[in-house]
């Protein structure tokens, strides 16, 4: 059996835990097959650090190209780490496209929708 695929939306600092535990702690098991995020230079730089760790950098999408990436990609697991406010619409979209997802606290928020 391979490697479990994960995919990675928001790459701000709250991510860099899941990206080193898909990447390093359990890279026996486990594989990171794309990044996305609004936010070009945190792609770009996310892709640095994990070849500063030796290890090869992985497709990067914008936020408007979620469903790209999980059609190219083909992730089993999407991990959401975006702001807080979008938690929920990627969460949603994640499973919509037959994905599991993982998310940090909290799930979705009640608060305005922030605006990007």
């Amino acid at each position: 059996m391979g490697k479990r695929r994960y995919a990675l939306v928001g790459v701000g600092a709250r991510s860099r835990m899941f990206t080193s535990a898909v990447t390093r702690h359990y890279a026996e098991s486990c594989e990171l097959v794309g990044l996305c995020d609004i936010n070009p230079g945190r792609l770009a730089l996310r892709n640095r650090e994990l070849e500063e760790h030796g290890l090869r950098p992985v497709p990067t999408y914008g936020a408007d190209d979620f469903d790209r990436m999980v059609a190219e990609q083909k992730p089993q697991t999407v991990i959401v780490t975006t702001r807080d406010c979008f938690h929920d619409v990627y969460i949603v979209r994640a499973m919509e496209l037959g994905c599991d997802v993982i998310t940090e606290k909290p799930m979705t928020t009640d608060e305005v929708k922030c605006r990007r």
